[in-house]
């Protein structure tokens, strides 16, 4: 009876550990892929790394401003003004995700809210941190901290651009032609430019 139980358990064991080696094998692997791709955009991994650390310091919930590090003497029209890009870079990030993750696209979008902006996702990171936090935290912290994360996205919008030319060609190129980067607002007024057109032929 001895010799059978330690045969009943060493088997469930021995599948475990199979299981665990061929799961280490397979996260090896997806390292080594994601160590190529870093490897092939060090440059763009970095620009990641720098806007990732900016937007901490960028977070509505700040630490610093939460452990009352820092005093704020904010006026109030001005935070209002804040709330409303945060609001609206979460929409855009929103978005962002209903067409990449919900709908599962695989292909060059130029619809929804890519019809407006190519990069609604760096558009939503740049309005809901880079640009809130200047209006929400009005000390000159928040303002370097603003603008420094604001010129770390549009390189890794950049870089992104350079991307897409590689993988989609002439047509990433006509779409950018007609669709800007992240300017939400000429976005919106080529977009019913174009609607106009159709209607009126």
């Amino acid at each position: 009876m001895f010799h059978v139980n330690i045969r009943y358990t060493a088997e469930p064991n021995l599948i475990i550990l199979i299981m665990m080696l061929v799961q280490i094998e397979v996260r090896l692997e997806k390292s080594e892929k994601r160590m190529a791709e870093m490897k092939q955009s060090s440059k763009m991994g970095f620009m990641f790394f720098i806007a990732s650390i900016l937007s901490v310091l960028a977070f509505p919930c700040n630490p610093l401003i939460m452990s009352k590090i820092l005093e704020l003497n904010n006026i109030k029209e001005l935070e209002y003004v804040g709330w409303i890009f945060w609001m609206v870079g979460m929409v855009s990030v929103i978005l962002f995700y209903y067409c990449i993750y919900y709908r599962k696209e695989r292909v060059l979008v130029d619809s929804a809210i890519y019809a407006i902006v190519r990069h609604p996702m760096y558009l939503g990171w740049t309005l809901a941190l880079f640009v809130a936090t200047i209006f929400l935290y009005q000390h000159w912290l928040f303002v370097i901290t603003g603008f420094s994360g604001i010129a770390s996205v549009y390189l890794i919008s950049r870089e992104e651009e350079s991307r897409n030319i590689e993988k989609f060609g002439d047509d990433y190129k006509r779409y950018m032609q007609k669709v800007p980067g992240m300017n939400l607002l000429l976005g919106i007024i080529r977009l019913l430019r174009r609607k106009w057109k159709k209607v009126n032929h």
